[in-house]
Formats: structure tokens, C-alpha cells, sequence
């Protein structure tokens, strides 16, 4: 009987290390579970705040791109008024070249009023260079505005020489 009480204990005492072993391992689980669970956790957090980072970047550039688009239009509106400024004064300076040119038409009126073929031939030819500037102004509003300083020029210049030959061929 001694034999059987003993032999009792010791499978008890197996039986009650087994289980503590046990409990020592689910123990050990939960604590890695409650680990794994608690990084999980910060790493959630950690993607919360660089969400919320993110959003504060977007709506940033969302704002600066508001504003450029404000600067954008504040632009174009100040080209659309350059633009109508420019075409304003190709439109007087064309308006001026027409009152020059309607003094040319009275100054090669006289030289054709001449009896002389001289002053009749030469009233021919200014008349000439009288129509040729005046088909460069009819073409002005379609000049490029690049070139607008160039286009003025020339046209100064053959009015200046125009005027020029036709005085000298009325005296």
C-alpha cells in the first residue's frame, strides 16, 4: 500500500508539474500575444499620425495651389490688359499714319497738278510708295507683337523718306 501511495504522489506530482508546465506555456503565449498585440498597437498609431501628417501636407498644397491659381488668373488679367492697351495704341498710331497720309495725298495732288511730265512721272511713283504704306498699316492689328517696335520703325522711316521726296519734288 506504501507502494501504491507512493506511487499515487509521484503521478500526482507529474501530473500537477504537467499542468503548471502547461499554464507556464499558455502564460508565455498570452504574454506574446499581448506583445505582438501592444506593437501592433503603435504601429497603428505610428500610421494614424503619419496619416494625419500627410493630410496636413495635401491640404497645404492644396491651399498653395489655390493661391498660384489666384496669382495665375491675376496675371492673365493683367496680359488681357496689356493686350487691349496694345491693341488701343496700334489703333492711334494708325489713326495718326492716316491723317499723314491724307497731308502725302494733298502734297501729290499738287505735284500731279503740274503740267510738267517731270512732276507727273514723279507724282506716279511717290503715289507708289504712298499705297505701299499704306497697305502695312491696313496690316498692323495682324503683326506680331514681338515685332511691333520693327514694324513701326519702318513704317517711320518710309513716311520720314516719303515726306522727304515729295517736299523736294514740289519745289
Amino acid at each position: 500500500m506504501m507502494r501504491k501511495m507512493i506511487w499515487i504522489a509521484v503521478t500526482s506530482a507529474a501530473l500537477f508539474a504537467g499542468a503548471c508546465k502547461k499554464k507556464d506555456d499558455s502564460e508565455k503565449a498570452m504574454d506574446r500575444a499581448a506583445t505582438s498585440a501592444g506593437k501592433a498597437q503603435e504601429e497603428v498609431k505610428d500610421q494614424a499620425k503619419d496619416i494625419r501628417d500627410e493630410q496636413k501636407d495635401v491640404n497645404k498644397d492644396r491651399q498653395d495651389m489655390a493661391k498660384d491659381q489666384t496669382d495665375v488668373a491675376k496675371q492673365q488679367g493683367e496680359m488681357n490688359a496689356a493686350q487691349t492697351d496694345l491693341t488701343q495704341a496700334r489703333d492711334r498710331y494708325r489713326d495718326a499714319a492716316k491723317q499723314r497720309l491724307a497731308k502725302l495725298d494733298d502734297k501729290i495732288h499738287q505735284l500731279e497738278a503740274k503740267t510738267d511730265a517731270a512732276a507727273k512721272d514723279a507724282a506716279g511713283k511717290l503715289r507708289a510708295r504712298r499705297d505701299e504704306i499704306a497697305t502695312k498699316l491696313d496690316a498692323i492689328g495682324n503683326q506680331a507683337q514681338g515685332n511691333w517696335n520693327d514694324v513701326k520703325k519702318d513704317i517711320d522711316d518710309k513716311f520720314d523718306k516719303l515726306e522727304a521726296d515729295t517736299n523736294d519734288a514740289l519745289k
